[in-house]
This record gives C-alpha cells, sequence and structure tokens, in this order.
C-alpha cells in the first residue's frame, strides 16, 4: 500500500540525491575552498535530515496494554499474596519560577493532573520547586494539595478524562456519556462546586497574602512605636520604620522573596526552604524553593533511598 507521506519522503530523497551529484559534478574552479566547504555541510545537513527521515517509511505505534500490565504486576503471587503493586515508584519534578508569569492556576492543575494519574497511589511522588520563593505558589500549592483529596478519588472512582481539572470541566462533548453509575452526576456537580469555589481561592491569594501582610506590618509598626515611646519617655520619638516583610497565615515571616524585596528576601537571594505537605491521602508533595539543582537532585536521591528502606 503506497502511502502519500511516504511517496513523499522518496520524491525528497531521490531530488536531494540529484542536487547533491550535481553539485559535487560543478566545482567552482575559482573559488574552490569555499566550494568544498558548501558541499560538505550541505552532505552533513542532507545526512541529518536522512536519518530523521527513514524512521517515517515505516514507523512504529505502540500502545500501553494495562490489562498485560496489571496481570504482570498486581495478580497475588506466591511472594506477593496480597496483589500489592510491583511497579517501580515514580517521582515527578516540576519547577516554576513566577507566579507573575506562570498563573498559580495553572500550575495546580499540573499537579492535580499528575497526583490523579492512573497509577498506585503509594507509588506516586511529586515535587514541585520554585526557584522565585514565592509565597503565592507555596499558597496555591497547599489549595492544590487540599483539593487534590476530593479531585484524585473522584478521578479514579469514575475514570475520568483528561484528569486535569480545567480541561476536563470545559470539554465541549456530553460528560455524562458512558457513564453507567447512577451517583456519577452527584459527585460530577460536587466536585464541580468544589472546583470553582477552589479556583476563587487561588485567584483572591495574591489580594489576601497583600491584605494579611498590611495587616501583619502595621500591627508590627504600633508595637514599635510603643517600645519607643516607652524607651524616650518625654523625647520626640520619630517614626518607625521597619522592613515591610510577607507575613504567612500562621503569623509568622515567610522566608523566603517578600512582596517588597529586601535584604535576604529578593529574588535570588533568600534562604532555602523545604516543605513536605503529609495529606491524609497516600500520595505526597514536596515543596522546593531556592535550591540549586545539584542539591535538588541529592534530595530526589535520598527520598527514593528513604521509600525504599520504608517499602
Amino acid at each position: 500500500m503506497v502511502v502519500p507521506c511516504r511517496l513523499l519522503i522518496l520524491i525528497r530523497m531521490a531530488v536531494l540525491g540529484l542536487f547533491l551529484a550535481w553539485r559535487i559534478k560543478h566545482k567552482n574552479e575559482d573559488a574552490m575552498w569555499l566550494w568544498g566547504m558548501s558541499v560538505v555541510c550541505e552532505l552533513w545537513f542532507g545526512l541529518s535530515w536522512l536519518l530523521d527521515q527513514l524512521p517515517k517509511l515505516c514507523p512504529v505505534n505502540r500502545a500501553t496494554d494495562l490489562a498485560v500490565l496489571k496481570d504482570k504486576f498486581e495478580t497475588p503471587t506466591p511472594s506477593n499474596p496480597n496483589g500489592r503493586s510491583d511497579l517501580p515508584g515514580l517521582d515527578i519534578f516540576v519547577s516554576t519560577a513566577d507566579p507573575e508569569k506562570e498563573p498559580p492556576l495553572v500550575t495546580a492543575n499540573t499537579i492535580l493532573s499528575i497526583l490523579a494519574a492512573d497509577y498506585p497511589v503509594e507509588k506516586l511522588s511529586c515535587y514541585v520547586s520554585d526557584d522565585g520563593g514565592a509565597l503565592l505558589t507555596f499558597e496555591a500549592m497547599a489549595e492544590a494539595a487540599s483539593f487534590a483529596n476530593m479531585w484524585v478519588p473522584f478521578c479514579r472512582k469514575h475514570d475520568i478524562e483528561p484528569r486535569n481539572p480545567e480541561s476536563y470541566f470545559n470539554l465541549k462533548r456530553d460528560p455524562y456519556k458512558n457513564k453507567v453509575r447512577s451517583d456519577f452526576v452527584k459527585d460530577r456537580r460536587r466536585v464541580k462546586r468544589e472546583y470553582d469555589e477552589f479556583k476563587v481561592r487561588i485567584n483572591s491569594l495574591p489580594d489576601s497574602i497583600r491584605r494579611r501582610s498590611d495587616a501583619y506590618h502595621a500591627r508590627e509598626e504600633i508595637k514599635a512605636m510603643k517600645r519607643q515611646r516607652e524607651a524616650a519617655l518625654d523625647d520626640v520619638v520619630e517614626a518607625v520604620k521597619i522592613p515591610k516583610a510577607t507575613w504567612m497565615a500562621d503569623g509568622t515571616h515567610w522566608p523566603g522573596t517578600w512582596i517588597q524585596p529586601s535584604a535576604e528576601h529578593a529574588r535570588g537571594d533568600h534562604a532555602g526552604i523545604i516543605q513536605v505537605d503529609i495529606l491524609t491521602s497516600p500520595f505526597s508533595l514536596l515543596f522546593i524553593y531556592g535550591f540549586s539543582h545539584s542539591y535538588i537532585t541529592f534530595l530526589l536521591a535520598f527520598h527514593i533511598w528513604l521509600a525504599i528502606e520504608i517499602y
């Protein structure tokens, strides 16, 4: 059977061969060195193109057979009587740098689609690295980890595809087609309502963090003024100026990048942060802020070793 794309590739090969033969036979006697360099370059690029096109003449399409994998890795055996999954642990690394250029909602949807993957949950770990060290990213991922407790079971229970919430709820096709479980409609409405609230919380985080930081900053200024008045007694008290920090919900300074950068709290100049989000469900999230890639590689290796020791 003649496939048009294969025929087109063969025609291009023939044309390329004729062109290279013509270039080699017709030398430029006035600039032999320039002719030689151009021919070498053309032969090199022609060979690269040929190596790229040859696999397309007879492509191999592979598909994952989930039934075979289940029989191989999850079937009870004498050495595995409970049928516990023998699939290897899967660690997925997600990197982000700037919540203004990479919206936290997009990053959160990426994390949710990873956690909802069709893979044993006890074998799945997700690492989120924020080079910018922004509190906005941290709180958005904490919200995503909380919503995952509802989204992941919903996806596994009803075989939801795609498993990115934003993509799933924006599908144009009928979401109820081929769904046989009687509680699907109720579950979908509940999850859709929670996801809409989740988006509102994510989108309101910048204002929430700013208002919280302003409130804590005003409180700190009042305390500093009070201490200064007590120390100065009758002397004239000057206005107190303290760095405007970014505050976490627990009333402590965010150790990463502040909204108004200051010493040791600016992009590229802040303490390294590791935050492990231990959830009630088996999957876990690890937040990494401001570390070099070599150190992150060490953390990944240590986590894999720790998982092997535990399991």
